[in-house]
């Protein structure tokens, strides 16, 4: 495939997801504004029902952006085919971001149940993260070479 139709999969892919992002965030927004549901417990007091259907549509949001970095990840690596392995980076990317959407999206639904033990929602959250992070990282750092090559070949393009 040429880079225009790989740029044209990656686009329809992030317009999808995009898609998807909004209609779940829209159904969540919705249901925090029905006056019934602010109130209504789920599992006890302490989980209001819109808080719980809010992180439920927040978990969708998350499977639905994994799963992009998933489906763009041979376009990416298409389009930047200097860049060993830019699928697998730019799929720990999305998912680090997931990870810190995660993080506070989820915060309203634990919390009252792991009073005083925050402390460890928060080592999942940063152990997770720093896996991808470090993932990411050791990739990078192997791409180090054509990249500094393609960064060079930019600054300094060679005369004809």
């Amino acid at each position: 495939m040429d880079k225009k139709e790989l740029f044209r999969t990656l686009l329809v892919k992030a317009v999808k997801t995009l898609v998807v992002l909004f209609t779940l965030f829209s159904m969540g927004w919705f249901v925090e504004q029905l006056p019934f549901a602010q109130d209504l417990p789920f599992f006890s007091l302490k989980l209001p029902v819109a808080v719980f259907i809010n992180a439920v549509v927040s978990a969708l949001a998350v499977a639905a952006f994994v799963n992009f970095g998933r489906e763009a990840g041979p376009a990416v690596a298409g389009l930047m085919d200097f860049v060993p392995k830019a699928g697998e980076i730019f799929g720990n990317g999305v998912i680090i971001a997931a990870l810190v959407f995660s993080y506070h999206a989820f915060q309203a639904a634990i919390f009252p149940f792991i009073e005083s033990y925050e402390w460890v929602y928060q080592s999942f959250f940063l152990g997770f993260t720093l896996f991808f992070l470090v993932r990411a990282g050791l990739l990078i750092y192997a791409a180090s070479e054509p990249l500094s090559r393609w960064l060079l070949a930019i600054i300094n393009p060679p005369k004809p």
